[in-house]
């Protein structure tokens, strides 16, 4: 294969629209950087990305930009819509509706099957996180309870061995988070670690059946959680804006 002779390489500076800054930081980085934004609800759904303002804040070119808005739309946390550009998915009532369906089918088999293969050091490593969930608990700290009850997910998944179940759960897991940003009831209870904690016991006995059990109803509880009422609410606004005294 043919390479241009390096006088003319050099003699024509890259666009700085073409090529990273050199010691910028890498697509990985901040793909993950927009990924945690998004499913830790420091960016909510329906905003739009726009690609010249997060080049900037990343100092990289609008291609490396363009780049990470296609894998997020690969993974169903990103709208790229035409003419118009990109934006964080919104979930329609009947898709989160899909999603939880789909989290009870795929994690309550991952579950059982994982019943049979799971180790001491899988049995720890699942304690440790569901420690530190409580721990986030007691510190009533949202945001960290949120991302390690996901982390959570994806590590069950991920210990359960299937490779394409793996990739399916940690999709729908992010794609929870944003329906959980927009749907969530006021006055919602977070989910209790100590159902996690059930399910990690069941584990640890090799009781995957009852382990599953766990896993229906710690996904039921959390999509109870979830306002998806596909009808309009009549509002009393009298009653709403009263008069205070």
């Amino acid at each position: 294969m043919l390479r241009e002779p390096r006088a003319l390489k050099s003699a024509v500076p890259p666009s700085p629209d073409k090529t990273r800054k050199r010691g910028g930081p890498t697509d990985e980085h901040i793909h993950g950087e927009i990924y945690s934004a998004i499913i830790n609800h420091q960016i909510r759904p329906a905003t739009a990305l726009q690609e010249d303002a997060l080049a900037t804040a990343f100092g990289v070119s609008r291609t490396i930009i363009r780049k990470v808005l296609q894998r997020l739309s690969h993974e169903k946390l990103v709208d790229l819509i035409p003419n118009k550009g990109a934006f964080v998915s919104k979930p329609s009532i009947e898709e989160a509706r899909q999603v939880f369906e789909a989290r009870r089918g795929v994690e309550c088999i991952l579950t059982e099957k994982l019943a049979s293969t799971i180790t001491r050091e899988d049995v720890d490593r699942l304690t440790a996180m569901v420690s530190a969930e409580a721990e986030a608990g007691e510190q009533d700290s949202k945001q960290r309870r949120l991302q390690l009850s996901g982390d959570f997910h994806r590590e069950l998944a991920s210990l359960a061995g299937n490779e394409v179940l793996r990739d399916f759960v940690h999709e729908l897991v992010s794609r929870t988070s944003l329906i959980i940003a927009l749907y969530e009831s006021p006055g919602a209870v977070p989910c209790s670690y100590s159902e996690h904690k059930e399910i990690v016991d069941a584990l640890k006995r090799r009781d995957g059946k009852k382990a599953a059990q766990y896993m229906d109803h710690h996904l039921r509880h959390i999509e109870a959680q979830i306002d998806l009422a596909d009808h309009p609410v009549r509002v009393d606004f009298k009653t709403l804006f009263k008069p205070v005294g």
